[in-house]
């Protein structure tokens, strides 16, 4: 539904935030290729959006959907990346975008379990964390909430440069200095 967003008169949101239409993932598969030049542009342009912007409401929509990563209920949210490193080698690393922690075995289930695998969870009001590692699952979810983001300047466009940094370098980089690093194994 384009131009939806039921807190449009919020004036810490982002107004204009479409509801994603692409179908689903394969069920237990997460097929999904993010395109990186693609990606970078759009997440370029939602960064410079939420500039000022601390309140997160809609903002993990507005970025599954400038990685083209289906935010369909029900649906796993992750992204596959084909990253190339500075010394020419690639590797494929799986990207996950929510808010909630994630369970390293869903990786293995969902068949998102890559050389690497990043979770960003952005969630309004703080809870207790429930990550669980797995020991044949590498991956590092980055934890990000409400009350600590008031206190950044530009908190969201700094995790959209980060992802940005990530699809170029394969390396993610908190530039926040207030999300709580969850890794596994």
């Amino acid at each position: 539904m384009k131009g939806y967003n039921k807190k449009n008169n919020h004036l810490n949101s982002i107004r204009g935030t479409q509801r994603f239409t692409k179908p689903s993932q394969t069920i237990a598969g997460a097929n999904i290729h993010i395109n990186t030049e693609t990606a970078i542009l759009k997440l370029k342009k939602l960064a410079e959006d939420y500039v000022g912007v601390t309140d997160p409401y809609g903002f993990l929509t507005n970025l599954r959907n400038a990685l083209d990563i289906p935010d369909m209920d029900g649906a796993s949210k992750y992204g596959i990346v084909r990253i190339q490193k500075n010394d020419g080698a690639e590797f494929e690393a799986s990207l996950r975008i929510t808010n909630h922690n994630s369970n390293a075995e869903t990786y293995i289930t969902h068949n998102a379990n890559y050389e690497y695998s990043l979770s960003i969870l952005v969630r309004k009001k703080f809870k207790t964390n429930t990550f669980k590692p797995h020991e044949r699952v590498r991956l590092d979810e980055y934890v990000y909430y409400g009350k600590r983001m008031a206190k950044v300047e530009n908190p969201l466009s700094q995790i959209i440069d980060s992802i940005i940094g990530f699809l170029q370098t394969g390396v993610y980089e908190d530039t926040t200095g207030i999300a709580f690093k969850n890794t596994s194994p």
